[in-house]
């Protein structure tokens, strides 16, 4: 017997085990999975109900909230695609991703009427506005979700997919390399990448998961499907503000998340952290960008948890390798195990990740070869939206190609080296700028740093670095300098130091290089 890979099958088993646990905590709203449930099916009703072509596309712009648990989870019965909007775009980046996307509705927190109605004439397909969490008070808002919903009816689903191949969520990159480009996600893609989150992270039912990164971003959202599928809860936190999210997880017991290393930081260097009762976390996955050994120590010890790494991308679902340390590593002193640790990390259960050099053959598994990362999956995208070249020369010999260059050691442990665009090449020789990051990260007062290459006369580029120091502390360029100089060859030390008071961000907390490059190049 064959049944389609959906995630409605996710929150079916939830609710069969599970009905009256709480599911989800927003602030006052708590809510069990009986409730939630019901709340999906209403959804499920309105949505069929508002018009929507039978594969339209319905964007949702809103903060961390319960509503994208059941929105999720609603949109996964009907035959329509979710398309989560970043909440810190611009308006004309908004205009660009719902007309490339021909999105016909739109569901948005109160907060972003503004935005929302200066583009609204420039929106060639939406329809339909629905304000979440404020009142229907212009002519062109069609109506409140709350409404939609209520008026919607709670009868059980049946579900209109039966294609697990359909297009379920539509998310837009970050734009670091270029234009957004939609990538599709299928029902498949979702299902299977969450029985790998479950396997990796050891997932269960006691999993209280806080909700820090954004959930219209994969480096979150993914853990909408795992934690569910065991029957854990799923603690919102609406807006990135250090001392709330200490307090929230002290308040709920959090015994998991996702942050990248720039949130870590900020926790880090709140004054009275050692003040909060954080005993129930057990481990924090980083993404997003790699950290350095120094600030995982200091990560574990002042939040008293474990530290994995995890890495993939918006294309692959995302989960590629979790660093988790293996067993036959375990008798090592702690400065060694932490040395995998913060590596990329091993290829995950249902991945097949390889490195592999210009001409495609696997690199040496010696630590130092460079390859690309290559993978393929059940998670792997459908591909890119509208942009069948693209597609095609993402997804070659029938492998993805991720654009991230890697070394595998001995072990397996993948380390991500740099972005191939990322690469500074000065006098014929490549500086890995992750690698000087990790060294200006050893410096007590720096709290964030970014190396992008400066054009130079004799060798063609050099690295400069622009550093954000932690609040109140101090250093000078002559200090950073030498501090790299110690521990770096010449040639990769930074030639300038540039302060700034914070570093762009991507919605999720990337660091926006291509920004920095404009600026300071």
């Amino acid at each position: 017997m064959q049944v389609p890979m959906t995630p409605s099958r996710i929150l079916k088993r939830a609710v069969k085990l599970y009905a009256d646990k709480t599911a989800v905590v927003d602030g006052a709203v708590r809510l069990t999975y009986a409730e939630v449930d019901e709340r999906v099916r209403r959804v499920y009703h309105a949505v069929n109900e508002a018009g929507i072509a039978a594969d339209g596309r319905i964007a949702v712009l809103d903060f961390n909230t319960y509503r994208y648990l059941e929105l999720y989870f609603g949109m996964s019965l009907t035959a329509r695609v979710m398309l989560p909007l970043n909440i810190r775009l611009s308006p004309a980046e908004y205009t660009y991703i719902l007309n490339d996307a021909e999105a016909e509705a739109i569901i948005f927190h109160a907060d972003f009427k503004p935005v929302i109605e200066k583009i609204r004439g420039d929106l060639r397909t939406v329809r339909s506005f629905y304000v979440a969490e404020g009142a229907a008070d212009a002519p062109w808002i069609t109506d409140t979700y709350e409404n939609l919903i209520a008026r919607a009816a709670s009868d059980p689903a049946a579900s209109a997919v039966e294609d697990e191949n359909a297009v379920l969520n539509l998310y837009y990159t970050s734009g670091t390399t270029g234009k957004p480009k939609g990538v599709m996600l299928t029902h498949r893609n979702i299902y299977a990448n969450a029985l790998t989150t479950i396997i990796a992270f050891k997932l269960e039912d006691g999993t209280v998961w806080h909700h820090i990164a954004p959930l219209f971003h994969l480096a979150d959202a993914f853990f909408i499907w795992s934690v569910t599928y065991q029957g854990g809860r799923h603690v919102m936190q609406r807006q990135f503000v250090p001392q709330q999210v200490l307090q929230t997880m002290q308040a709920e017991g959090v015994t998991a998340a996702m942050m990248v290393p720039t949130m870590i930081n900020f926790l880090l260097n709140v004054p009275d952290l050692a003040s909060y009762d954080l005993s129930a976390l057990q481990w924090v996955m980083v993404g997003g960008a790699p950290m350095s050994p120094a600030n995982a120590l200091r990560m574990m010890k002042q939040l008293g948890c474990r530290y994995i790494s995890g890495y993939g991308l918006t294309e692959t679902c995302p989960l590629l390798t979790v660093g988790n340390i293996k067993d036959t590593l375990r008798h090592l002193p702690e400065e060694e195990q932490v040395k995998y640790l913060t590596r990329t990390g091993l290829e995950v259960p249902g991945v097949d990740l390889k490195v592999v050099d210009a001409e495609g053959a696997q690199v040496p598994w010696d630590g130092v070869s460079v390859g690309e990362i290559a993978v393929r999956g059940d998670n792997v995208m459908k591909g890119y939206w509208k942009l069948p070249g693209e597609t095609e020369q993402a997804i070659r010999g029938g492998y993805f190609h991720t654009g991230d260059l890697a070394t595998v050691d001995p072990q397996g442990y993948v380390l991500i080296v740099d972005r191939a665009k990322d690469i500074i090449i000065s006098g014929g020789e490549n500086i890995s700028s992750v690698e000087v990051e990790n060294i200006l990260y050893m410096h007590p007062a720096v709290l964030e740093c970014a190396v992008i290459a400066m054009p130079d006369e004799k060798w063609g580029e050099v690295p400069r670095a622009i550093v954000a120091l932690k609040p109140g502390a101090s250093a000078t360029e002559a200090e950073l300098v030498a501090f790299a100089r110690e521990r770096l060859a010449g040639f990769k030390t930074p030639k300038t130091i540039v302060f700034v008071k914070e570093l762009p961000k991507t919605g999720s907390g990337k660091i926006l290089k291509t920004e920095l490059r404009a600026r300071f190049r």
